[in-house]
């Protein structure tokens, strides 16, 4: 029987990589779209080195520009993730920036209130 927990992870994940491409129109770049965009397709039945590719992806390579997101971009990607995880829109992490990975963010989207 499948680990609820990890399920809703792993859905979790796909939701962070769905609002950066509807944020960004990107799938991280031309190296990794495909395995982003199978990723985002089905998170359930991806393989676990997926799971942690896709993780460790930073958010530089969704806004391609190093000084972004910028505040507006951080506050739209911030309530993209919330409302799709169905949480209250809480004020955006300030360690939100180019540098952090997709699994941080998520991280930060699923403990906050």
């Amino acid at each position: 029987m499948p680990d609820p927990t990890l399920q809703q992870r792993r859905a979790n994940r796909a939701i962070v990589l769905e609002a950066l491409f509807s944020e960004t129109g990107s799938s991280g770049g031309d190296a990794a779209a495909g395995r982003v965009i199978a990723y985002r397709n089905d998170p359930q039945g991806a393989a676990s080195k997926e799971h942690v590719f896709v993780g460790a992806l930073r958010l530089v390579r969704f806004y391609i520009d190093p000084t972004k997101p910028n505040n507006n971009e951080r506050r739209g990607l911030w309530q993209a993730i919330r409302t799709r995880m169905n949480k209250s829109t809480s004020p955006v992490p300030s360690s939100i920036d180019s540098d952090s990975s997709v699994a941080m963010v998520q991280l930060l989207a699923e403990e906050r209130p």
